[in-house]
Formats: C-alpha cells, sequence, structure tokens
C-alpha cells in the first residue's frame, strides 16, 4: 500500500491537514527577530501531534547543553542572552527562562556592567573581538547580590541568517581562589612573624655567643666537679645558639652563590667541623665517595649547612658506638645523590609525611626548623630531599635514611626567596 507521502503533491496535503505552525528554533541556529532560544524541561521538549519533529541533531545539541555541568550562555552582538542552560539556576540563582531575552550585563557588577554596552558598540562597528580564544578570570554576580569567582571561555557561532552568537562557558573557581587568598593571607602573616623572630634572633645571637666562649674559657680554670657544670651550661647554651641559627637561616631570603663543588672534598670539610661533636658522642663517621660523582654547581656554605644540619639529627638520636655513613654516588646522566643514614631507631611513621614541614620534631628540645631548611637550601638549588621508607637495600644501617639529589646543571632562575 503507497503511503500519501509516497504520492506526488505529498507535502502539500500534509500542509493542508494541520495547521501553519511556526517552526521552533533549534538550539544551533540563531532566533528570529525578537526571537528567544532558550533550554526547555524535558516535557517541553516533548512534541505535540501538531508541531513538526525537532531535527536529531536539533535534539542532540539540547540534550548536550542541558547535560553540561558548567553554566553556558550564549549572546548575540547586542548582549541578549538567547540561550542559558538549565545549569545557570544552580550556578547564578536564576532559572534559564528568566534570563533569556535580558541583556547579559544583568550578571556583571559594576563597572563592568556599565561599559559593557560600549564595548558591543565598538565590536559591531568594526572592532575586534579580544575575549575569543582566551580563559578569562572575572566575577558575576549572583542574584542575590554577592560575587563569584568563575573562568570564562568564548567562542563565537555565525550561524545561518547572518547571525553571529557568542557562546560562553563559565567554570566557578571561588573555592580555589578563596584558599589562593587565605594562602596569600596566611603567608603574609608568616613573612611578618618570620621578620620579627629574625629581629630577635639577631639581638639575641651574639649575647649567647659571648657567654658560650666565656663558659668555655671559665672551664678550663676549674676542677673537675666544676667543669662538668659548666660543661653541661656551656652545652645548652651551644643548643640555643643553634636554634638561632636556624630561626635566622629559616627566616632569611637564599642568595645563592653557586660554584663547582667536589663532593669529597665538601664531605671532609663537615667531618672536620663535626669532629668534636662526633667524638663526644662516641658516634663514628663514613665516607664514601664514587669516582663518578663529579663536581657538582651549589652554594658550598649552604650545602655545608644541610649536610651537618642531617649529620647533627643522626648524632642526636644516636648513642654511644652509633655509626653514620655519607655515600656520594651518580644518579642518572644529570644528577648526584647524597645518601646520610645511621644505624639509630629510624624515623617514626606517623612523621615520616611531615618531617619537613616547619615546626614538626620527634626532639623535645628541637625547633623543627632544621629539616624545613634544608629542604629550601636544596629545592632553591633544583634538587630535592627525602627520607628513604619501605624496604631496606641489602647492607643498609637499618636506621633513618635521608637522600639529597642534586642537578649537574644549574637550573635557571637562581636564588630562591
Amino acid at each position: 500500500m503507497i503511503s500519501p507521502r509516497q504520492l506526488p503533491g505529498a507535502p502539500a496535503m500534509e500542509s493542508a491537514r494541520r495547521p501553519n505552525v511556526p517552526k521552533q528554533p533549534s538550539l544551533v541556529e540563531p532566533a528570529g527577530a525578537g526571537q528567544h532560544v532558550g533550554v526547555q524541561s524535558s516535557d517541553a521538549l516533548r512534541k505535540s501531534p501538531e508541531e513538526p519533529p525537532v531535527s536529531p541533531a536539533g535534539e542532540l545539541a539540547r540534550a548536550l547543553l542541558q547535560g553540561m555541568l558548567d553554566p553556558v550562555l550564549a549572546i548575540d552582538e547586542h548582549g541578549i542572552i538567547r540561550v542559558a542552560s538549565r545549569s545557570v539556576q544552580g550556578a547564578f540563582g536564576y532559572a534559564p527562562e528568566e534570563l533569556v531575552g535580558r541583556n547579559v550585563k544583568l550578571l556583571m557588577p559594576e563597572p563592568q556592567r556599565s561599559a559593557h554596552d560600549g564595548h558591543l558598540a565598538r565590536y559591531r562597528a568594526g572592532g575586534q573581538a579580544t575575549i575569543l580564544g582566551r580563559t578569562l578570570e572575572l566575577q558575576v554576580q549572583h542574584r542575590d547580590g554577592f560575587l563569584i569567582d568563575v573562568e570564562l571561555s568564548v567562542a563565537q557561532v555565525d550561524a545561518p541568517g547572518s547571525q553571529r552568537l557568542f557562546i560562553g562557558s563559565f567554570r566557578n573557581v571561588t573555592r580555589r581562589r578563596e584558599a589562593e587568598r587565605a594562602e596569600r593571607s596566611m603567608l603574609r602573616a608568616l613573612a611578618t612573624i618570620g621578620e620579627s623572630a629574625a629581629l630577635l634572633a639577631h639581638e639575641i645571637k651574639h649575647p649567647v655567643t659571648a657567654v658560650n666562649l666565656a663558659l668555655r674559657a671559665v672551664a678550663q680554670k676549674l676542677g673537675e666537679d666544676e667543669r662538668q657544670v659548666v660543661g653541661d651550661l656551656a652545652a645548652r647554651m651551644r643548643r640555643l645558639e643553634l636554634q638561632l641559627r636556624q630561626t635566622l637561616s629559616f627566616a632569611r631570603p637564599l642568595d645563592l652563590a653557586c660554584a663547582p663543588c667536589r663532593p669529597d672534598a665538601l664531605l671532609a670539610r663537615v667531618a672536620q667541623a663535626m669532629g668534636p661533636v662526633l667524638e663526644s658522642a662516641g658516634v663514628s663517621l663514613e665516607r664514601h665517595v664514587a669516582d663518578a660523582a663529579p663536581p657538582v654547581p651549589v652554594d658550598h656554605a649552604r650545602l655545608e649547612e644541610v649536610i651537618t644540619n642531617l649529620l647533627m639529627n643522626a648524632v642526636e638520636m644516636l648513642g654511644p658506638g652509633g655509626r653514620v655513613r655519607v655515600v656520594v654516588t651518580r644518579d642518572g646522566p644529570g644528577h648526584v645523590l647524597f645518601e646520610l643514614e645511621d644505624d639509630g631507631p629510624g624515623v617514626p611513621a606517623a612523621l615520616s609525611s611531615s618531617l619537613f614541614q616547619p615546626f614538626v620534631t620527634s626532639k623535645a628540645e628541637g625547633t623543627g626548623l632544621g629539616l624545613p631548611i634544608c629542604r629550601r637550601i636544596v629545592e632553591a638549588h633544583g634538587g630535592s630531599i627525602d627520607v628513604r621508607v619501605g624496604p631496606l637495600p641489602d647492607g643498609a644501617l637499618g636506621g633513618a635514611c635521608f637522600r639529597v639529589r642534586l642537578p649537574l646543571q644549574r637550573p635557571a632562575g637562581g636564588a630562591s626567596p
């Protein structure tokens, strides 16, 4: 049987059977004069028997737009919103049908709101659309009056009918911006605290050093019992002096003066400076530098500070008879690796993930600044520092093992703040 659609003149016959209903505009086509295109509910998208069917492409466009999590708006050259996705309601407080047909400046705070019409007028007069192909950071005014930080991406659509639409996708970044602002505020507060601490430490450091030297001189003139008491006082003053140095080092900016440094020569200097401390604690130090370990471009004094800090930490955790080993090897084609390990109790598991954060320490009298200072210095050189976790390799001493990895090429950028 042949249907009426297969007969000549079938379209005319079909038209005669039903009223002349205007065609529904597609989401991907511009609206005609005085018409607006908005996102409709699924019920509204169902067609009555009298309406012409929407093309599969139009249905797909509607479904894609409604499914987008980020708000999407399409405006014409006059700033009138022609399309609004369903997600604008959760983001901006307006239902899509409340926005369609209104000027997009409704969503803008001042002074952008007052200036927007002028921008569009200049564009229509032949100007350039400078926002295309870029991600802009701006603020949208919610229906309730508060501002939302968003990232806006805009694309241009030259639709049939000589109408030009601008499709804008908004991503809410308010929480991220609030976190960034809070972090900046905290850093400013920490900088103020650091400056105050540095000033205080600087004022105290010289008297403490003088008292320490005086105690050493007095100890040589006393008997054994008195010398032991004075020696204990001197040890406490040395710890206080170290804490002051660490506070100053943490608060000051890093100005690196890098030059080639032979690892064996650096370790020899550290061993000589730490000799009295090692001898007093009864701790032995082993040094192993591989022949393949080349000179590394570092600030000599700063790297000595790192190795000394790590070595001092090990000594404080060990008793008489303890062992510390420093091994230097080439690590791949572009790095040198310093490994400092001991045979002590190791790093507590609860501290392993936060060990390099300021003020985290397992020592009763520690400042918690030694390891953060080490990390700051190493990272300023473009390197990394960590503590070994997991199964121990063959030949390991069994305690803590800190690894400092430094590049053989000096990174661009110089000193770190």
